[in-house]
């Protein structure tokens, strides 16, 4: 929906609804000003480890621009959404696999260690987690 029909709208009327699985939504592209960075896959190497206490880790090689706030893990989609402190979401780019699916959600946290090189962890962040899961 572009911005000039939501400018149109009257106060307390809805916008058009949006047919998801129309033809229009297939190409969409990310708007360059959108808050939504690469996933950490896509920018080096990273993995996640993940205990069956809920306790987990990410690895990554590479610096990060911006510092994550907290992670979101959504159970019904298996993925996990990175939010800095700005206000910019990024992916990790992985699958959670069904191993690590059923010990995650008892995760509250997780450690965002950078390692310099890929062999020297020279950054340690212990992020907050929130697990989401709506039964779809």
């Amino acid at each position: 929906m572009s911005t000039e029909v939501v400018e149109k709208l009257r106060p307390g009327q809805l916008p058009p609804p949006v047919d998801v699985f129309g033809t229009d939504h297939k190409t969409y592209q990310i708007p360059p000003d959108a808050p939504v960075l690469p996933s950490m896959a896509s920018r080096g190497n990273v993995e996640l480890v993940v205990k069956d206490d809920g306790s987990a880790l990410v690895l990554y090689n590479f610096e990060m621009d911006q510092k994550v706030h907290w992670v979101e893990y959504d159970m019904d989609l298996d993925l996990l959404t990175f939010v800095t402190w700005n206000g910019m979401v990024f992916g990790l780019g992985l699958k959670i696999h069904g191993p690590f699916q059923k010990h995650l959600r008892l995760g509250k946290s997780i450690y965002m260690i950078f390692m310099k090189d890929g062999e020297t962890p020279t950054e340690i962040d212990n992020v907050v987690m929130i697990v989401r899961r709506v039964g779809l």
